[in-house]
């Protein structure tokens, strides 16, 4: 392979997309550190401790990715390491994806994928995605290689396509979806000028069905499959504040901006008929926009999944499209421009990243002095109770429309202390591992993370059971020695939160409590 410009362009982009991970050895994304806990129990569940609280549940189970990669990676490297490693491949996945479908719909390399970079850290990645994420690149590639290969090899393209259909089916649904879609489009556009030889159609129709039954009947075997179909639907506004997610970190005026330039760049391209655009991609894009105007925001128990889409539309728009033809000078001056958006971009991604290495190294020294086994409730200040505080605290805490990343921070609790804290993910038809008692009980209790407040109230929060309390955000409270002090006792405290002990007082409360 010739090393163009395009390919050392890209492997640099790749070094710099890695770059944050080498500033903090757990990411601030919010449901990555729940992810790296289970994995920590799926590897080491002969540990006499971890064993008393947990035991794998294997099934056919759509949303496995991290499940089968991680573990086996925590026997042979250090775990925050591997953590990072297989961060690394889920973030770049998606990119190198956008490059592959490019050139195989274009059949050149461009410079256009590479600026798929800007929505690398994108909103599902920093909220954690990371089985969904791996899924979309890869779609992306799977897609890439049907419509490179499906017309040269095409009993061994279907071959490869049902393995890789199987492959995205456990590591995310969404992720199956997208490739049918990349494939329909595809399809659509090699069908239409067959339209009228019927025998043809039938014929590549049916070579495309193997792709659909073994992901349809390995879903009717799984969990997922005998569940209620719960939906729950965004509002229209809604809809519309999410096409920013894509784009969506750490400053909303920069991700917002972001968003413009690259769809009004888009815009004067098609007006000026300087974009090129096949029918195969054209379609893809088609579909997705369609699938979300009439997606539901849950569904099954998965939650963002329109919010899924939107993050799919956002790869498309550097791989489905490739501006063409442009003036030398207007080609230099959007390169320029692109390349300063991104720069500024990963610097944001970088400050915010070595502002969580500090909440972290004070998460780390509250947390000392937990031993293996213990049991610890979880509390914080929500940004309702302390607006000013949330509003001048670390990029990291916050994506920049408001959803909290620290729920799972406390998930350090088990990976490095093996303690149990209540939110480790168990959901019979998303994670292969299931709670046991009495730590079920405890966890079902405790249900959501409490509000610092109700700490306060005698009676409202049930801490039977538990050792310690953990408190999320304690910088919020200057007087936190007073707080429920006949029930708890102020341990360790830092910004980033606070842990006490609980007074025998605490559980005797609760008991009068709940007998008026």
């Amino acid at each position: 392979m010739k090393w163009t410009p395009v390919l050392l362009c890209a492997l640099l982009l790749c070094a710099l997309l890695l770059a944050p991970l080498a500033l903090v050895d757990m990411p601030p994304l919010l449901d990555y550190p729940n992810h790296l806990a289970r994995a920590t129990v799926l590897a080491f569940g002969d540990d006499p401790i971890l064993a008393r609280m947990y035991a794998a549940r294997w099934a056919v189970i759509p949303n496995l990715g991290s499940d089968l990669v991680l573990p086996p990676l925590l026997h042979i490297l250090p775990i925050h390491l591997a953590g990072r490693i297989v961060l690394g491949c889920v973030i770049l996945l998606p990119v190198l994806g956008t490059i592959a479908y490019s050139r195989a719909v274009f059949h050149r390399y461009s410079a256009w994928p590479l600026a798929s970079g800007l929505v690398a850290y994108n909103a599902t990645v920093l909220m954690g995605f990371v089985n969904f994420v791996a899924a979309l690149g890869i779609a992306l590639l799977l897609a890439a290689a049907w419509i490179a290969w499906r017309e040269r090899h095409p009993w061994g393209m279907v071959a490869l396509a049902c393995i890789g259909t199987v492959a995205l089916f456990f590591c995310h649904l969404m992720g199956l979806v997208f490739c049918y879609v990349l494939i329909a489009g595809r399809e659509l556009e090699m069908l239409w000028p067959q339209r009228h030889d019927k025998a043809a159609v039938a014929a590549r129709i049916a070579a495309a069905l193997p792709l659909g039954i073994l992901p349809l009947g390995l879903y009717l075997m799984s969990p997922l499959g005998a569940m209620s179909a719960d939906t729950e639907f965004a509002t229209l506004p809604s809809k519309l504040e999410q096409l920013v997610f894509p784009f969506l970190n750490y400053l909303l005026p920069l991700d917002i901006a972001t968003g413009c330039i690259v769809g009004g760049f888009l815009l004067a391209c098609s007006v000026f008929r300087r974009c090129r655009i096949t029918p195969g991609s054209g379609a893809a894009l088609a579909l997705l926009a369609g699938l979300y105007l009439v997606s539901p925001w849950a569904f099954k128990g998965t939650y963002f999944l329109d919010t899924r889409i939107v993050i799919m539309l956002g790869f498309l728009l550097f791989a489905a499209w490739l501006p063409a033809a442009l003036p030398r000078g207007i080609a230099l001056t959007a390169i320029t421009m692109f390349t300063l958006l991104f720069i500024t971009r990963m610097a944001i991604v970088a400050l915010a990243w070595q502002q969580h290495s500090h909440d972290l190294a004070d998460m780390r020294a509250v947390i000392a002095t937990v031993q293996p086994g213990a049991r610890v409730f979880v509390a914080s200040v929500s940004p309702e109770e302390a607006p000013a505080y949330w509003r001048d605290g670390p990029l990291s805490r916050r994506l920049s429309n408001g959803i909290r990343l620290d729920y799972h921070l406390p998930a350090l609790l088990l990976i490095e202390h093996r303690a149990f804290w209540p939110f480790l993910f168990d959901n019979p038809s998303q994670q292969p591992i299931e709670t046991l008692p009495p730590y079920r009980a405890l966890a079902e209790r405790a249900g959501s993370i409490a509000d610092h407040g109700a700490l306060a109230q005698p009676g409202s929060v049930d801490l039977c059971g538990f050792d310690y309390v953990l408190l999320l955000q304690a910088g919020a409270d200057p007087d936190l020695a007073h707080l429920a002090a006949d029930r708890l006792q102020l341990l360790a405290r830092s910004d980033i939160a606070a842990l006490f002990r609980i007074r025998p007082a605490a559980c005797a409360s609760a008991r009068l409590s709940g007998n008026r």
